[in-house]
């Protein structure tokens, strides 16, 4: 925002600060070749626009948020009904073994089960 570095202003707000604040204001106005006053307005300005930019993105984040807050809980549902399913799967094809006489159904499980964890750990293995 460009205000006026000269001139006079409609409002004038007086204020006191530390001596240390002052030193540090007066140093940082002469390296910006301004006065403390332009100086001040300066960082007055630029702190207003940056609050006011991080508290719309809050309400963008917000909007967002509740915008796809049905598109989640339906994925979040549908995600724990195939968890269910795979789950039940995956006990009755043990059974399934298990009554065709196959002795070893509990060793074919976990073997079963390690490769699909290490199906699901290679690169693609997830989409």
């Amino acid at each position: 925002m460009d205000l006026p570095k000269t001139g006079r202003f409609a409002k004038y707000i007086h204020f006191g600060v530390s001596d240390d604040l002052h030193a540090k204001l007066k140093a940082e106005a002469t390296r910006r070749s301004l006065s403390v006053a332009n100086l001040v307005r300066d960082l007055l300005s630029q702190a207003l626009a940056e609050q006011a930019a991080v508290e719309g993105r809050d309400a963008l984040d917000r909007a967002i948020r509740r915008a796809i807050k049905p598109d989640v809980e339906r994925l979040a549902k549908m995600l724990a009904k195939a968890t269910v399913a795979g789950a039940t799967a995956m006990y009755l094809n043990t059974q399934a073994l298990a009554d065709l006489g196959k002795h070893d159904a509990m060793e074919l499980y976990h073997a079963a089960r390690k490769k699909a964890v290490a199906y699901l750990r290679e690169p693609g293995g997830d989409g």
